[in-house]
């Protein structure tokens, strides 16, 4: 069940991280368009509940993904490497292995994909402006779900 609570750790904070972009890029917008016309009312408009969020919950998250590594690691590997690669024993090494290797095929499978959703973005703009950065978070998504989908299956 440990797999299970890192999968959902991640996911949560690459939420939190591509609403923060979402948000960012709102603004970008609105800067953009202020530095075009400086005679405008107002400059631009920032929300901060996506950034609060994102660097609380995710910073909270995280503390409880780090206290639980073992005391005596580097602090590159508590803080770059992910739990799912805290393997125990032989057995565990080698389902990580196989679901690196799924989630490297994954990729190759997913990014047309990605990219042929982009092609969208001209009939979606006016509507979803973000559109390109929620795609984008696709790709670590499918990762992440096959990398769990497919060490569960093999475990």
């Amino acid at each position: 069940m440990k797999i299970m609570k890192s999968v959902w750790i991640s996911l949560a904070v690459l939420g939190l991280f591509s609403w923060a972009l979402v948000e960012f890029y709102s603004a970008s917008i609105d800067i953009s368009k202020f530095l075009q016309d400086p005679e405008r009312e107002y400059m631009f408009e920032v929300r901060l509940i996506p950034f609060v969020a994102f660097f609380l919950i995710g910073g909270w998250l995280a503390f409880i993904s780090i206290r639980k590594k073992r005391k005596y690691q580097s602090w590159k590997k508590v803080f770059l490497l992910p739990d799912e690669f805290e393997e125990s024993d032989e057995r565990e090494k080698q389902l990580t292995a196989q679901a690196c290797r799924s989630a490297y095929i994954s990729m190759w499978y997913s990014f047309p994909v990605i990219s042929a959703l982009l092609l969208l973005y001209p009939f979606v703009a006016e509507t979803l402006p973000s559109y390109p950065i929620l795609v984008f978070a696709l790709l670590p998504i499918t990762q992440i779900i096959t990398y769990t989908v497919s060490w569960k299956k093999n475990f």
